[in-house]
């Protein structure tokens, strides 16, 4: 017999066409040979095989035609194979498609998560500058005030205690000196000592108080 019924790699699934071919097979006066020699070959070397028997002039028709039953099962055998190899591509896609699409979810989780920690830096950035923004202008304020402080310590010690007449008084000078030195800060400079011309005039200024309160006595 040719044909296993109980093979489920035959690609038949009714037992009245497995016996038929098998009694073609047997009243043709084949046997289970030409089957069992190509059933795990491919369909090229099974009609290769079924070409050499059919030209063979020696070969009575009757063998031809088994031969020929033979390789229709074979056939369907084949197509068998080639559809559980299908099966098993469709099967392996399948399974990488659900893997690219966990992978998808996972980047897109990630890619979430990423922006979400992105708007909260820009945020923390955000709030640091104008923290940094609020020390500047208090350091600018309180370096003001200590060159100010050491300006009108400076002039205090330099002055005399009385103003000379004509000359403008003292508070007026510092907030002259004061002014001076808010436009050097807008301009970027850090004075701590006032200018030479400044200090020159303070001298002069201390001179000409001096000879008021000590006038020089007349020939």
């Amino acid at each position: 017999m040719a044909l296993d019924i109980d093979d489920p790699k035959s690609g038949f699934s009714h037992c009245e066409v497995v016996l038929f071919i098998n009694e073609e097979v047997t009243q043709n006066g084949g046997g289970p040979g030409f089957y069992l020699t190509f059933h795990s070959r491919p369909w090229k070397d099974i009609e290769d095989g079924l070409k050499s028997v059919v030209v063979d002039t020696q070969v009575p028709r009757s063998i031809k035609r088994a031969c020929a039953w033979s390789a229709l099962a074979l056939g369907v055998r084949v197509a068998m194979r080639q559809r559980e190899k299908q099966l098993q591509r469709v099967q392996q896609l399948h399974d990488q498609v659900e893997e690219h699409e966990a992978a998808t979810w996972t980047l897109a989780t990630d890619l979430q998560r990423l922006r979400e920690e992105r708007d909260e830096v820009v945020s923390e950035l955000h709030n640091v500058k104008e923290h940094l923004k609020q020390v500047k202008f208090e350091r600018d304020m309180l370096q003001r005030k200590i060159i100010e402080f050491e300006l009108s310590q400076q002039l205090l010690a330099q002055s005399p205690d009385a103003d000379y007449p004509g000359t403008p008084p003292r508070p007026l000078i510092v907030k002259e000196n004061g002014e001076a030195l808010d436009t050097g800060l807008q301009n970027g400079q850090c004075a701590v000592c006032p200018k030479k011309d400044q200090m020159a005039s303070l001298t002069v200024l201390d001179t000409l108080c001096g000879a008021e309160e000590f006038p020089a006595s007349s020939v």
